[in-house]
């Protein structure tokens, strides 16, 4: 027997057309890379599109529908400005270049970079997205360092403090 989901899903794939599928859990999943020879944080933002339309229609104060509207991406990289933030440790914050988005079935997937010739040392990070809708809200962030080890860090409702993308290696346990 298909779940409910599995069902809008294959009602979606014949229809030609998005359906709303609503979810039981509330989060949204950030991957970081740093790229040496851009010398840029390379960051990718999957959402919940109804998550999305919902925080961007409450903005704006009038229904957005990505699909329908032609200047969605404007919209989505406006908040994505508002709501994930990085700063340097040492001073300032750094600057999100938008380099685009894509929907598939109901996550929209944004991409974004951010130039920190410095590298990872020392960048933080606070991410509110959907704060604003869900008190149960977690934003995952999967940070992969120059080394190629994986830091994982969880964002929550009521905790408004940066973060720091890696922790320091400690060689004596290596």
């Amino acid at each position: 027997m298909l779940s409910r989901r599995m069902f809008l899903f294959a009602l979606w794939s014949a229809s030609g057309t998005r359906a709303a599928v609503a979810h039981k859990f509330h989060a949204s999943f950030t991957t970081i890379e740093y790229n040496a020879d851009t010398q840029s944080l390379e960051i990718l933002l999957r959402t919940f599109s109804d998550d999305l339309e919902s925080a961007l229609s409450r903005k704006a104060r009038r229904r957005i529908e990505l699909d329908r509207i032609p200047h969605s991406a404007e919209l989505v990289s406006g908040y994505v400005r508002e709501h994930f933030k990085l700063r340097h440790t040492t001073g300032g914050d750094l600057r999100l270049l938008w380099v685009g988005m894509e929907q598939r079935v109901d996550m929209t997937w944004i991409y974004v970079e951010a130039p920190t010739p410095t590298g990872l040392s020392g960048v933080e990070a606070l991410v509110t997205i959907f704060y604003e809708l869900f008190h149960d809200q977690k934003n995952n962030v999967s940070v992969k360092d120059e080394r190629g080890k994986r830091h994982d860090i969880l964002f929550r409702p009521g905790a408004s403090a940066f973060k720091p993308l890696i922790r320091p290696y400690d060689d004596r346990a290596l």
